[in-house]
């Protein structure tokens, strides 16, 4: 989980890495779930606890419906890892919503 920098009226905000971390060198830009204070269906978000690295929220979620290709110049610091289990239920959500 990173902060990354949007342009404007957006800023710095919260996203999960999808990009495999053997690429990330290689490549200009990685791909990116947003991460949101809002709730949705459980078959598009996952609940994220404070340990993950988040904490404007009590609780905070993935959205696996809002995938951005965000330049690898535009991450600016390491916020967390998500748990194996929010994990797990993020690539559940993104095979679902890509229908992979």
């Amino acid at each position: 989980m990173w902060d990354a920098h949007f342009p404007a009226p957006i800023g710095l905000h919260p996203v999960v890495i999808l990009t495999s971390n053997a690429l990330i060198t290689r490549l200009q830009a990685v791909t990116a779930a947003v991460i949101t204070g809002t709730s949705g269906p459980t078959s598009t978000h996952v609940a994220l606890e404070p340990a993950a690295g988040v904490t404007k929220y009590s609780v905070s979620w993935v959205n696996a419906t809002d995938l951005q290709a965000v330049p690898v110049t535009r991450l600016r610091r390491r916020r967390g890892r998500l748990a194996p289990g929010e994990l797990e239920a993020l690539e559940n959500c993104v095979r679902d919503v890509l229908a992979l």
